[in-house]
């Protein structure tokens, strides 16, 4: 809907006329124009000249509101313990509800998200709980694809007293997501309430450290495998790979391929290769095909 307001000062010349606006106006468009002929202020949708209250209304709305310029908390930032890397930071608004007996957490969004070549996120979403937990309910963002800043804007709440809050820690845990294997977490912050105040609302900043992983799951090979019985061809496709080793100092730079051998009767028969990657977490998804008559499929293997 379009409006049109007429407006005159008829104190001040022509060039010098200001019509100010103060308060907001969502999803309306004005369309304003000065006419000296008549102090009123009129619209083009047909209602007639304002009442002398809500003239005065309109000229008072360029004052000032002094609830827009409350002065707010400086927010917590938690940075990491130690030396250790940071894979980002996550920003997050912490408040309790006392009528409903709920910390209320809202996860806004995370910041410079390190990439999954330097063992970071492809794919982050995060998961969101309370320590010691309160319940068993999963609590967690949905995926953000490719995105090294990801706005979630997502509410959570935790149904706690009061009471408990300086015993507990909110714990931040980002994983990547991952459709061919399981989701592992990479990085998480730790937020302990202790530190909050949550009774008016706080802004917290936290930094995300890495996540520590057993030596036996440092590296991974993901394969698939399948078998045409009418053209007699076995598949290998050579997905990817993860947290490769990096080389050790004097060597050269990583240069990784995955070299497949088909066994039969355990002689290596034939070999493909894929190509070579300079990363510690390299993606292929390269197919290698092999004929393999279906005779020989029981004593058949890969390497």
């Amino acid at each position: 809907m379009d409006l049109i307001y007429r407006y005159v000062d008829v104190s001040k010349p022509f060039d010098q006329v200001q019509l100010k606006i103060g308060c907001p106006i969502v999803g309306l468009r004005l369309r304003l124009r000065i006419d000296r002929s008549n102090s009123l202020v009129e619209s083009s949708s047909g209602v007639g000249p304002l009442s002398p209250g809500a003239s005065a209304a309109i000229s008072s709305l360029g004052a000032l509101q002094p609830d827009l310029y409350t002065k707010r908390e400086a927010p917590l930032v938690i940075e990491l313990e130690g030396a250790g890397p940071s894979l980002g930071r996550i920003h997050l608004r912490l408040k309790y509800d006392f009528d409903r007996s709920d910390l209320e957490v809202h996860l806004i969004e995370a910041h410079d998200l390190a990439g999954y070549e330097a063992g970071g996120f492809n794919d982050p979403y995060v998961r969101v709980t309370l320590l010691p937990e309160v319940d068993t309910r999963v609590r967690q963002t949905p995926v953000h694809r490719n995105e090294a800043n990801p706005f979630f804007d997502q509410h959570f709440k935790f149904p706690v007293s009061h009471d408990e809050l300086s015993d507990k820690t909110l714990l931040l845990q980002v994983f990547d997501y991952d459709r061919f294997s399981r989701n592992e977490v990479m990085g998480s912050a730790k937020v302990p309430l202790s530190r909050v105040e949550v009774a008016g609302g706080a802004e917290v900043w936290a930094e995300l450290s890495r996540e520590r992983r057993p030596p036996e799951e440092l590296q991974e090979l993901l394969l698939s495998l399948s078998y045409l019985p009418s053209a007699e061809r076995l598949t290998v496709v050579v997905l990817k790979a993860r947290n490769l080793l990096p080389p050790q100092e004097g060597k050269d730079a990583l240069d990784v391929y995955v070299k497949v051998y088909l066994l039969v009767n355990g002689k290596r028969v034939k070999k493909k290769k894929t190509n070579r990657k300079e990363i510690n977490n390299p993606v292929w998804n390269e197919a290698l095909s092999f004929s393999l008559p279906s005779a020989n499929l029981q004593e058949a293997s890969i390497e």
